[in-house]
């Protein structure tokens, strides 16, 4: 081949990958039922092809065991649809000389080759949950069962429950490491999770255990103060309740997680025809989800006309506030995301400054994926912005849709603002409080967002859930507005047009797929 022709090819493929389309997401972890979705107290017993055949059905790829009893029928059942045991229950009594099932030890050798997961409940009356006393006793029992199989390819993972000696899972992931064998992990259980800790360590923990993370369990649930909720709002099924477990898939399989995600069932009352069917859907709604790519415009939008303000690499369509340039530092963008530096979250606009599109709108429908990565961090985004209307030239003003990790900012720790008022995440900041059932996901996932603006009526959108609207220009707009600090600024929040703005405020927020759509 001629050099010149060469270097044509070589320059065609360099163009081509440059306008290659966007990176392909796709969600193809198994997912599989627990034991407990088909075996309930008051049900008679589901023979096992008939099991095989609802789990088929329904969109799963398998199901969870309870302990020895049947497991080759079950095994069998399930060869015949394509669907295998992703794991099985192992009870673990460290009181007891002979600590499992003695049957574990015939059964094994014949699970060679199946990839099951035998998950660990660690059972003791003498220690406390979460007592690391006890992991001196855990860990022989562990090593001894881990290396009788692994010769069959079988792996163990640590199952924390709440009440048990694993309660939480930085006990599952700290047994493991004890365990110290490549064929012993850890399990993320949602509900006990919610019911031993808080939300806004979920981002901690899964970063914690990843790891060692062999397998998901997870539900429908309710956020908010999960600790002191009763189990039938901690276990629902798939696609109910207000916590978003959509964003909980989407950061484990972002991070890298290929295992298998299992439905707990515990608790969900009827025949297994009850529940499966909107868990199932629910899942291949969360592939669908999950395979959106990231920002770009789908046909219909572009149709729409709908518009791109990042495309996941340049900044082009961002400006630095009463600047011509985009920021030279602070500002940046990291694996398809627009993202803002900073460690003092009540520096407003201080160190990088905030940015503005390159361009004024009017009348818009603005959407947009935003995180938190600060505790208690602070930033907004502001909409009909003008310039110059501050003594800091790298702060602007305009309306301020909130965003904030209300429940650890220093002032709501201080007293200084109370929750669900106007200061608080979606509310129009200063002026109108968003609605107190609002459901933001926590610190450290991904929220969607949006503003939609037409003449003077205004909406907040969060996590597809309307917050708040108002009516600019109204008599109890303008009284807001005269008790609140923007009084002093000349037709606060009544221009026809402006820009979008993107908050600095010391905190490190993260945003992307950020579309808007201008409306007639």
């Amino acid at each position: 081949m001629k050099t010149s022709n060469l270097i044509i090819l070589l320059l065609l493929a360099l163009c081509l990958n440059g306008i290659a389309g966007p990176k392909e997401r796709i969600l193809k972890n198994p997912f599989f039922a627990f034991n407990n979705s088909m075996n309930k107290q008051g049900l008679d017993f589901i023979p096992f092809e008939t099991q095989a055949s609802i789990l088929k059905k329904y969109g799963f790829d398998g199901i969870e065991h309870r302990e020895t009893p049947k497991i080759m029928e079950l095994k069998e059942a399930l060869d015949k649809q394509g669907l295998k045991i992703f794991a099985d229950y192992v009870k673990i009594d460290i009181d007891q000389k002979q600590p499992y099932l003695a049957e574990w030890k015939e059964v094994i050798p014949k699970l060679k080759g199946t990839g099951i997961i035998l998950w660990c409940h660690l059972n003791s009356a003498k220690f406390k949950s979460s007592d690391e006393s006890a992991d001196a006793i855990i860990a022989p029992i562990m090593q001894e069962l881990a290396d009788f199989a692994k010769p069959y390819g079988v792996r163990l993972a640590i199952y924390h429950h709440a009440g048990l000696l694993a309660e939480k899972a930085d006990d599952s992931f700290r047994i493991a490491n004890k365990v110290d064998r490549e064929n012993v992990g850890a399990v993320f259980n949602l509900c006990h999770f919610l019911k031993t800790d808080s939300e806004e360590n979920l981002t901690k923990v899964i970063d914690l255990i990843l790891p060692k993370l062999f397998a998901v369990s997870i539900c429908g649930a309710d956020g908010g103060d999960t600790k002191n909720m009763e189990w039938n709002r901690l276990i629902q099924p798939l696609g109910k309740g207000s916590f978003d477990t959509y964003r909980l898939v989407e950061l484990l399989v972002d991070k890298g997680f290929e295992g298998p995600f299992g439905l707990q069932c515990y608790n969900l009352k009827g025949a297994p025809e009850n529940y499966l069917p909107q868990s199932g859907d629910a899942w291949k709604s969360f592939k669908k989800r999950y395979a959106q790519p990231m920002n770009a415009l789908t046909p219909d939008e572009k149709s729409n006309g709908w518009q791109l303000l990042f495309d996941g690499k340049t900044v082009k369509k961002w400006r630095a506030i009463n600047e011509k340039s985009f920021p030279k530092s602070g500002w940046n963008v990291e694996n398809g995301e627009l993202c803002i530096s900073g460690d003092n979250v009540l520096a407003e606009s201080i160190n990088t400054g905030d940015i503005v599109t390159t361009k004024m709108f009017s009348n818009f429908e603005l959407v947009w994926d935003w995180k938190m990565l600060t505790k208690g961090g602070n930033s907004g985004v502001k909409y009909l912005v003008a310039e110059g209307l501050s003594n800091n030239p790298k702060h602007g003003e305009g309306l301020e849709y909130q965003l904030l990790d209300d429940k650890n900012h220093p002032w709501m720790l201080e007293g200084k603002m109370k929750p669900n008022d106007f200061r608080t995440v979606g509310s129009l900041y200063e002026l109108y409080p968003a609605s107190p059932d609002k459901h933001p996901s926590p610190l450290g996932l991904w929220n969607q967002s949006r503003i939609v603006c037409k003449n003077n009526h205004v909406e907040h959108w969060l996590n597809g859930q309307k917050i708040l609207e108002y009516e600019r220009g109204s008599n109890d707009f303008k009284d807001r507005i005269a008790k609140s600090k923007m009084a002093a600024i000349p037709g606060f929040g009544m221009a026809t047009e402006g820009y979008i703005l993107l908050q600095d405020h010391g905190s490190i927020v993260h945003f992307r797929n950020i579309k808007i759509k201008e409306l007639k």
